[in-house]
């Protein structure tokens, strides 16, 4: 399974990835100032701050505190 998306905005990290791009947004805060993602239930924070830091937009889901790690997408994460 892996993470693609921030569940409460319905924004996938690619779209994100292409807004912060677009626009100069360089941090999480800024991602979450001008989209919301990041400031619901918060839980796709790291995987934003792990998006800027490596350019991936695909994370094996976390199960420990270390920062998220890039994976591929499966198939219906393809598009």
């Amino acid at each position: 399974m892996a993470v693609t998306c921030c569940v409460c905005y319905q924004k996938t990290f690619r779209e994100l990835q292409k807004l912060a791009r677009e626009h100069g947004w360089s941090t999480d805060a800024e991602i979450s100032l001008e989209t919301g993602c990041g400031l619901g239930c918060g839980g796709c924070r790291p995987y934003l701050v792990a998006m800027l830091r490596t350019g991936a937009t695909c994370f094996a889901v976390r199960t420990d505190d270390a920062p998220p790690k890039p994976c591929l997408p499966e198939p219906w994460d393809i598009q």
